[in-house]
């Protein structure tokens, strides 16, 4: 029973957090605009395309599908290390350029912390159901 909690809770988690990130992209957008870094757009890109991959990846997980979980627990990890990438960048830039509008930035960085925990949360989730069900 609580196997299927966790699984569920980790694909709740992971459908919300893709949405809200889709929903609110304008987010890194305006801070993308202000950065001169020319690797920001695609690693922005990448995290959000992989997250909606996590997403159609948590859809598919059946009730003893153990290769699934593991492959959208991966994804989720890989989602989060990208974010990670892009919170560095951010942070970088702010340390680096002087004309910036901080406020977007740091708006942004914490916006994607908040999803990369989301990631992390849900990966860490599917890992633990494997582990209780073996």
């Amino acid at each position: 029973m609580m196997s299927k909690q966790l699984t569920g809770i980790a694909k709740a988690m992971i459908i919300i957090s893709s949405v809200v990130h889709l929903i609110f992209t304008n987010i890194h957008v305006k801070a993308l605009l202000l950065l001169e870094h020319e690797m920001c757009g695609f690693v922005m890109f990448l995290f959000v395309l992989i997250g909606l991959v996590a997403l159609f990846e948590a859809t598919r997980i059946k009730k003893r599908e153990t290769a699934e979980r593991i492959f959208t627990a991966l994804i989720c990890f890989v989602t989060a290390g990208l974010g990670s990438y892009l919170v560095m960048i951010y942070r970088d830039a702010i340390s680096v350029q002087r004309s910036l509008d901080v406020g977007v930035v740091y708006r942004a960085v914490v916006f994607s912390m908040a999803i990369i925990l989301a990631y992390v949360i849900s990966g860490l989730l599917l890992i633990a159901d494997l582990i209780k069900n073996r």
